[in-house]
């Protein structure tokens, strides 16, 4: 041995402190930790994180630029919010595509891509067993649904719909506070993988984009009820 010490790869190497809090910041902003609307305050992160105000800065700055928060140096941060006739149209743009993927799913599905959709139900039902937040089940929810489209088509799944999620969908950790509300999206869950695992592709596709419908009726029932009157 040469006595020489392996430098570490670009994936084992640490986070720049902009880099960590980005990363962190995004993914509250995805799972709804962090709700629309809500202020971001440098000086809580700064603390929160044991970092300084200038990575906060710089990874507000990137979370400005992918269209997640309004920035202003004076005014602070602002997670962006989305007017609500945007909301409607991609959850009717999503009950499309979506039960359009559940269809194919039922086609082309094979009996690994259908364990793998029976394991990410049966994780979902674990986790509300034990408790998890609404943020977990959120998160949960998500792969579920991108799993379900991952089945029909890996491509749309991942190129299409998983930055139309992650970066435009608002986050829908609300709709995971309630326990009727988890109970009936969960059914709703069952019933579409149900019918791909019995090969009814038209019902599993009619099911999925009913579903996605329904949760877009919850959604804009919620905005109502917390909006001024």
């Amino acid at each position: 041995m040469d006595g020489s010490i392996d430098q570490p790869s670009a994936d084992q190497r640490p986070l720049s402190k902009a880099e960590y809090v980005f990363q962190r910041l995004r993914k509250e902003l995805r799972d709804g930790t962090i709700p629309p609307g809500a202020q971001i305050r440098q000086t809580e992160v700064s603390s929160r994180y044991g970092v300084s105000a200038t990575p906060v800065r710089e990874a507000l700055r990137r979370l400005e630029s992918d269209g997640l928060v309004d920035y202003s140096p004076h005014r602070g941060a602002t997670v962006t919010e989305m007017p609500q006739h945007d909301v409607r149209d991609l959850y009717l743009f999503r009950a499309e595509v979506e039960g359009f993927l559940a269809r194919l799913a039922s086609e082309r599905a094979d009996a690994a891509s259908l364990s793998a959709l029976r394991t990410a139900h049966d994780e979902m039902r674990r986790l509300v067993r034990e408790g998890a937040d609404a943020a977990e089940l959120s998160r949960a929810n998500r792969e579920f649904h991108l799993a379900v489209m991952r089945a029909g088509s890996p491509y749309i799944a991942d190129h299409l719909m998983r930055p139309i999620w992650e970066k435009t969908i608002p986050s829908s950790a609300s709709m995971w506070d309630s326990a009727e509300q988890v109970e009936r999206f969960l059914k709703e869950h069952e019933a579409v993988l149900a019918a791909l695992e019995s090969g009814r592709g038209d019902d599993a596709g009619r099911f999925m984009a009913e579903h996605v419908r329904v949760a877009l009726g919850e959604r804009t029932a919620r905005n109502d009820n917390s909006s001024p009157e």
